[in-house]
């Protein structure tokens, strides 16, 4: 899926909380992203991704790689972790998400699916663009920001 990098990037910071589903097969996914989630106008707190056709969701920690240790595909477990999005890219048909631990340093999120919907967990299904543009208007309003509190 070429715009799965795209998804995880534009969710920079965000969390990952919740996770259920199977996997192969449907994986559910809240991610807490209060910086973008609070510029949509509906109440809630989280954006839903749906990841459908699921059939790799699996995590390992950088220590774990260096020991050749084995991901952890444990949905619960993934999501306890409380994984902190960083960036992804496409790495021979996964998508391979760097990600911050809540507690620890960090290690790679691989997903592959077939699609993935996004949706505020209010219910409202939102588009990859919608989202882009929420995100992009946040930036933009950040840099502004920054300007005003050091100028030149």
């Amino acid at each position: 899926m070429n715009s799965f990098p795209t998804i995880w990037n534009v969710l920079h910071d965000g969390s990952i909380v919740k996770a259920n589903g199977s996997v192969p097969g449907t994986v559910k996914l809240d991610v807490d992203i209060q910086y973008l989630r609070e510029r949509f106008k509906d109440p809630g707190g989280m954006i839903h991704l749906t990841l459908v056709g699921c059939t790799r969701f699996a995590y390992r920690d950088y220590e774990d790689k260096e020991l050749n240790k084995d991901f952890i595909t444990d949905l619960s477990a993934i999501a306890a972790i409380e994984l902190q999005i960083l960036s992804a890219e496409m790495l021979g048909g996964l998508a391979n998400i760097t990600c911050h631990r809540a507690h620890g340093q960090g290690g790679e999120l691989e997903v592959e699916a077939a699609d993935v919907t996004l949706a505020l967990d209010g219910g409202r299904i939102i588009t990859l663009e919608e989202l882009i543009q929420v995100a992009n208007g946040y930036w933009e309003d950040f840099r502004a920001r920054c300007k005003v509190a050091y100028p030149r």
